[in-house]
């Protein structure tokens, strides 16, 4: 859904032009002397209106999803969409004992990593597109820069050094092609840096999301249903649209796996805002978020202690939860960290909250999240070792240090 530069300027801070100069301030120069003429048009701005909205993000004819079975309909201002269940949920709800029905709304938030966005590129003596940038993932930039330039991946190389911090933003290539295009076209080297206000205004921060839950109980605290529907606003475009609001249900859905009944439903819009991406926890954090003050709520309204509620229902090992891919969970020790944490807390006495001697309240609380690290699978990991003729090694692998520490612990394992 997104073109090198496009007639079509979606949200503020769009690119418009690329402006190539011999300097910093012979682009600034230049930038100044473009006049562009916009013809205004009207934006969609609320999420909870763009699903069949007159008005398009996309109106173009060529827009086209490139992984099947997403849902998505350019037509409809729609990015992704779909709906996931095992067994009948209204059944369920209806003949369950207390049912908690609420909506949760989460934010858009912006990193701020120390070390703005940026790359240069050059040809190398073979011909070779080289892309040394401040990424998160080089292979995801030699595949969006080839497709970019319908260059074949042998013809370009990415290299990343240690970078200055991504935190989820720099898993979209965000400036790469931009270079990469200038020195394709030029043969001569290019690079591009942000300002902190570009970084800002000009990249991917968290997707806000709408998450209506309800959820149904016994009068003992067994969770028997669980109904989440997730809308999510992508902005101006859908890198990440479809798979962060996934993870919405798949990993909150997961925590409470003995259920008789599931369904995980979600819409994932365009509107005028910049496009969304990755940010910690990558949609696992806004749908976990939402669960778990449903459980919370749940335990209120059931006049249970909250960590007892959740040992009741919570996953462990050899459960097979189907809203995630039914696989068996082989390890996890989630009881044994609860009862870590209620222990170091003190939690059986500071539950829920405590007035101290000078008015000031003290409260606990509790939650549960579920999160993993790659694809199952899908994502693979490899690496080699080369013993060099002066006796020491060299340690090849493909992980991106972002400040993970992997390039220090690898080395020394």
């Amino acid at each position: 859904d997104r073109m090198i530069l496009d007639q079509w300027v979606r949200y503020v801070g769009d690119p418009v032009a690329i402006v190539v100069g011999e300097n910093e301030q012979a682009a600034i120069q230049a930038m100044r002397r473009i006049k562009v003429e916009y013809e205004v048009l009207e934006p969609v701005l609320d999420p909870t209106e763009a699903i069949d909205n007159p008005i398009l993000v996309h109106p173009e004819d060529d827009w086209r999803q490139l992984v099947p079975n997403l849902g998505g309909d350019a037509k409809r201002n729609l990015c992704a969409s779909n709906v996931e269940s095992e067994g009948d949920v209204e059944a369920t709800l209806a003949d369950c004992d207390v049912v908690i029905d609420t909506v949760y709304r989460t934010q858009a938030c912006q990193q701020a990593m120390m070390e703005t966005f940026r790359a240069f590129a050059y040809l190398d003596t073979y011909g070779r597109l080289n892309i040394v940038a401040s990424t998160q993932v080089p292979f995801h930039v030699r595949r969006i820069v080839g497709t970019a330039l319908g260059w074949p991946h042998s013809k370009i190389r990415v290299i990343k050094p240690r970078i200055g911090g991504g935190f989820g933003a720099k898993q979209t290539a965000v400036c790469e092609v931009y270079p990469a295009f200038v020195t394709a076209m030029t043969g001569r080297p290019s690079q591009i840096i942000f300002t902190r206000e570009e970084s800002m205004i000009a990249s991917t921060p968290r997707h806000p999301m709408e998450l209506h839950i309800r959820l149904g109980a016994s009068k003992e605290g067994r969770i028997r249903a669980i109904d989440l529907h997730t809308l999510s606003d992508t902005g101006a475009y859908g890198e990440h649209g479809p798979t962060t609001v996934g993870l919405s249900g798949h990993k909150s859905l997961s925590l409470y796996p003995r259920l008789e009944s599931w369904r995980f439903a979600f819409d994932v819009v365009y509107t005028n805002h910049m496009g969304r991406g990755a940010y910690r926890g990558y949609g696992a954090t806004q749908g976990i978020f939402a669960m778990e003050s449903a459980i919370d709520e749940l335990a209120k309204k059931l006049d249970m202690d909250p960590i007892v509620l959740r040992e009741m229902n919570m996953v462990n090992p050899g459960d097979a939860p189907g809203s995630y891919d039914g696989g068996a969970i082989d390890s996890c020790c989630i009881d044994e960290c609860l009862e870590a944490v209620k222990k170091k807390i003190n939690w059986d006495e500071t539950y829920p909250c405590r007035i101290m001697p000078d008015g000031k309240i003290r409260a606990v609380g509790c939650a549960l999240a579920m999160q993993g690290s790659g694809i199952a699978g899908l994502d693979t990991a490899s690496a080699r070792i080369n013993l060099n003729d002066d006796g020491t090694y060299a340690l090849l692998i493909g992980a991106t240090d972002m400040g993970t520490g992997c390039d220090t612990i690898l080395a020394q394992m």
